[in-house]
């Protein structure tokens, strides 16, 4: 699956813009995940339709990872697909999972992991895939981070982080999925090369992800100029909550690093 999104993503830290005049050591920046916890807030909302229901009770046996995590040992990924999956790219709060279904459908040589812990997310996205095979896809509803930490390493093609919960109370900053404990475990399941794709339509929020992972050792920011992080790439899939505008958005950061060799 390329990469490249229709850009010359090579990173040149001469002509490169910084996002934004920020210190790179941000207050309330040390820290990260709480140790044994990186899941907070409500698992559903509405109640489930018949059909989706339907999904959650049939479909989703089929393509769960949860056997495997509750094992509490490293995951066999040719055990879980049947097969070396490769190439392999995950997406870690999927919400809805229209992004996940049509590169599903974009790709379907390429193997995929979807991270959701939201049960009406996870519904939403069986139904977008309902007339796709399963043999390319696994899914986890819950913790994602529970399962970064059992996948081996440099497993990973490439990793999604699509418009993560933004935390803004600073006491609460410690909760959000970039973090210098996660981006270690990214680093360690994304092979060389490997790119680390995020996007948030929060100023303060894209800050904090740029900083810590461009502070990171093993990232490296591959924008060259403004209009890099400010404009989609020309193949890209907008969510549903870029398309809507939550809150009021109108501007998208589209944040790309590389692991480092």
């Amino acid at each position: 699956m390329a990469v490249s999104h229709g850009k010359n993503w090579t990173s040149s830290t001469n002509s490169r813009r910084s996002l934004a005049s920020h210190d790179p050591k941000p207050k309330n920046a040390e820290g990260s995940a709480y140790p044994q916890q990186s899941l907070f807030g409500r698992r559903k909302g509405r109640p489930l339709g018949e059909d989706r229901q339907a999904a959650l009770d049939n479909r989703l046996p089929e393509i769960d990872l949860s056997p495997a995590i509750n094992q509490e040992k490293q995951i066999d990924l040719s055990a879980v697909f049947g097969g070396t999956p490769s190439p392999l790219w995950m997406e870690i709060g999927f919400g809805n999972g229209e992004h996940l279904a049509t590169l599903m459908r974009r790709h379907p040589g390429t193997y995929f992991i979807g991270a959701e812990p939201f049960i009406n997310g996870m519904s939403a996205f069986l139904m977008h895939i309902k007339d796709l095979p399963n043999d390319k896809i696994r899914v986890l509803m819950d913790d994602a981070i529970k399962l970064c930490r059992l996948l081996p390493d440099k497993c990973l093609d490439g990793l999604y982080i699509l418009n993560p919960d933004p935390w803004p109370k600073t006491r609460h900053h410690r909760r959000r999925i970039v973090s210098p404990e996660n981006l270690d475990i990214f680093a360690r399941l994304l092979k060389p090369g490997a790119s680390l794709i995020m996007t948030t339509d929060v100023p303060g929020l894209a800050d904090w992800m740029v900083t810590h992972a461009n502070n990171h050792t093993a990232f490296t920011w591959q924008a060259e100029c403004a209009a890099d992080w400010q404009t989609p790439p020309e193949d890209w899939i907008p969510t549903r909550y870029e398309t809507k505008r939550a809150n009021g958005a109108d501007k998208m950061a589209y944040l790309f690093f590389e692991r480092k060799p």
